[in-house]
């Protein structure tokens, strides 16, 4: 494998063919990262190094850390960083942003568009916007003072969304795009299945837990205007089955212009109480080292953002959920992976466990 060094203005200031250890995190949730350890040969090549790209990646890194040490061993270096979305850390949501009956992927690029393309001195270069391919659930909300990659990726997970900044080496631009992985469960029948099971021999060792601790179920969202005047909306999200356990949202900061009706203002209210909601949820994960030598094969037959199955025979369960993270681990030539898979809770049983 080859890695390409880009400076700043992402012209090629070196490349590199060996290197001790390689950890290419990619994230569905959140903004991944990786970590690179090389040799001393290298230095002069990083000193002008911004960015790591190659054509075996989608991701393109950002160059954020540097570690040196040296022992009886030898020198080593480490640069560390995070995947191109990072730069959108970079902006914050400085005004008050409506949005009436949008569907979350336009609502996300918007925000782009308004804060880092056509945002005058706060304009990033080289960003443009990609495909547009009309997902997510249409919403009417409001939004200040936040972060705008963490707000971004709150509203991708209410919808099970993603995006990707990548890096257009030949026309030299960053696109930015939402994105959503393919359905390869046993249920449907558009895409290949996949399901990961010991059974099937294609793991090699698994973990699984499931927390409630901090669940609820049920939200009183409470917005401007005080005493019995104050406008409260309710938000039920109880399963059956299930015990109400409730959460009370103070959202005295959605405020109602104008040209703002009352409908439409519960709904901000609403949005606001999903999203906290969605800050309790149970979490449920299942983590597995793939045999890259087995039935399924990466980036084939399952990839970052997939939904898939995992089925665990010993405890009797199946788990529907997305790969929500995978470790590229490169060492001595061979490649290991890594599944991080699910963190929201959907358990089907398959068996009675005595």
């Amino acid at each position: 494998m080859e890695l390409l060094l880009l400076d700043k203005n992402f012209q090629i200031c070196g490349l590199i063919d060996d290197f001790s250890s390689l950890v290419w995190n990619r994230k569905y949730y959140e903004c991944g990262n990786f970590n690179l350890q090389i040799g001393i040969k290298y230095w002069e090549q990083f000193r002008n190094a911004m960015y790591i790209y190659s054509k075996e990646f989608r991701e393109t890194g950002i160059l954020k850390t540097l570690s040196y040490k040296t022992t009886t061993q030898g020198t080593d270096i480490q640069r560390s960083g995070q995947f191109l979305e990072s730069i959108l850390a970079d902006r914050a949501i400085n005004k008050t942003q409506n949005f009436k009956n949008m569907i979350t992927e336009d609502i996300i690029r918007s925000l782009v568009n308004t804060f880092c393309i056509n945002a005058g001195t706060r304009s990033i270069s080289n960003l443009v916007l990609g495909e547009r391919r009309g997902l997510g659930r249409s919403r009417t909300m409001q939004m200040t003072g936040d972060n705008l990659l963490d707000r971004i990726y709150e509203l991708c997970k209410e919808d099970e969304l993603s995006i990707q900044l990548w890096y257009d080496f030949d026309n030299n631009k960053m696109v930015f795009e939402v994105w959503q992985g393919l359905d390869r469960r046993d249920t449907q029948n558009i895409n290949t299945w996949a399901i990961f099971s010991r059974n099937f021999e294609n793991i090699l060792e698994d973990e699984y837990s499931v927390d409630e601790t901090q669940y609820k179920n049920f939200a009183y969202v409470a917005g401007e205007d005080t005493g019995g005047n104050r406008i409260i909306v309710e938000v039920d999200r109880i399963r059956q089955g299930e015990k109400r356990k409730e959460l009370y949202v103070d959202a005295r900061d959605l405020q109602k212009d104008e040209n703002t009706t009352d409908a439409e203002y519960k709904e901000i209210l609403k949005e606001r109480g999903i999203e906290k909601l969605n800050e309790y949820n149970k979490v449920e994960i299942a983590d597995f080292s793939i045999d890259t030598l087995a039935n399924l094969k990466y980036k084939t037959d399952f990839d970052l953002g997939d939904k898939a199955v995992y089925k665990n025979d010993e405890l009797g369960f199946n788990v529907e959920n997305r790969i929500i993270g995978i470790s590229e681990v490169y060492e001595n030539g061979n490649m290991t992976l890594d599944v991080s898979f699910g963190n929201d809770y959907n358990i089907k049983k398959v068996k009675e466990v005595i």
